[in-house]
């Protein structure tokens, strides 16, 4: 479960390469905090989504995520966002502690580490990840949590955004 846990955490913050001639429509923001705050958060929307079972409402989520990262980035985020989706259901409907499990990244605030041109670095201040295990009451049976940071395997402590025709996206940097 565990080992799962990383290979999720990784794939949606760091993502896989992509070819450059995706034209899927995004969801750019007007800054480069805004970009994470909003792919956090509809990361989180999408995790808690009691109809995640169903395989078009995680291809609605796994379009939605995609669209946060650069345009040239997108295509194969959409493959990787789907696979994490259909595990992560998966996996809280069969978890191996209780009845259910859920996940939750928090943070304090999100700053600038670093910003040149249409690069920027974004700090998830305090970002943590909650693993829960719940019984059939829905109370906490087991429960983890962990740095944000050290999940992601951001060397560099942050997560990399480009800005694209005036408006910021993750990218795999």
């Amino acid at each position: 479960m565990m080992r799962w846990f990383w290979i999720f955490c990784v794939l949606v913050l760091v993502g896989c390469a992509a070819p450059a001639d995706d034209t899927g429509l995004g969801v750019g923001r007007s800054s480069p905090e805004a970009a994470v705050d909003g792919f956090l958060e509809d990361l989180n929307l999408a995790m808690r989504d009691p109809s995640l079972v169903d395989v078009a409402t995680q291809r609605s989520w796994a379009e939605r995520l995609a669209g946060y990262f650069a345009p040239g980035e997108r295509v194969d985020q959409r493959v990787a966002f789907s696979e994490m989706l259909a595990g992560f259901a998966d996996t809280s409907r069969n978890p191996i502690f209780g009845n259910r499990a859920t996940l939750e990244i928090t943070y304090t605030r999100l700053e600038i580490l670093n910003r040149e041109g249409n690069e920027a670095l974004v700090h998830v201040v305090d970002g943590s990840f909650n693993l829960r295990w719940l019984n059939e009451q829905g109370e906490v049976i087991r429960e983890r949590t962990g740095g944000l940071t050290e999940v992601i395997g951001q060397q560099n402590g942050g997560i990399p955004v480009i800005q694209v025709d005036g408006l910021w996206y993750l990218t795999e940097g």
